[in-house]
């Protein structure tokens, strides 16, 4: 089995709480991602903070990397995300032609600062609602508790 089909493994969820865990430590928002393809594992943080970029996100800095490394059509990849990713994100996953995101913790939709947003809410309003496949409930409760944990 490639690395892309098992990319709901449990080990990858874990690399992305790893990665956030990493950010919080160095003083970033405590996110991370993991992209699985093919080609092999990038595993990413958030780094706003540490950079001043506000486009630094953990999901970003994965897609950056893959399309370094890999090339720019990332359509046979998988992103693996802590946290569910905000529109800026969405965009890049659009951008990149990721068709997977593996969610570990959930927005409360109709909470600040992004209201009633969710992946499938923006892909629907992009008309590309059947483009992306959203998983999540990998590592549930280990991810509930690094999220909670930090309130």
């Amino acid at each position: 089995m490639s690395e892309n089909l098992n990319a709901s493994s449990p080990d990858h969820m874990k690399s992305a709480l790893e990665q956030a865990a990493i950010a919080r430590d160095a003083g970033d928002h405590p996110y991370g991602s993991v992209l699985v393809g093919p080609q092999g594992v990038i595993a990413e943080r958030n780094r706003v903070v540490s950079t001043s970029d506000p486009t630094a996100h953990s999901e970003v800095m994965a897609i950056r990397a893959g399309a370094k490394e890999w090339g720019l059509d990332l359509s046979d990849t998988t992103l693996v995300t802590s946290y569910e990713p905000c529109p800026l994100c969405c965009g890049a996953m659009v951008e990149a032609g990721i068709r997977r995101v593996v969610v570990g913790q959930r927005r409360t939709v109709g909470e600040g600062p992004l209201g009633d947003y969710n992946v499938e809410a923006l892909m629907n309003l992009l008309h590309r609602g059947s483009e992306i496949e959203v998983v999540e409930g990998v590592l549930a409760e280990e991810v509930a508790g690094f999220f909670h944990a930090r309130h």
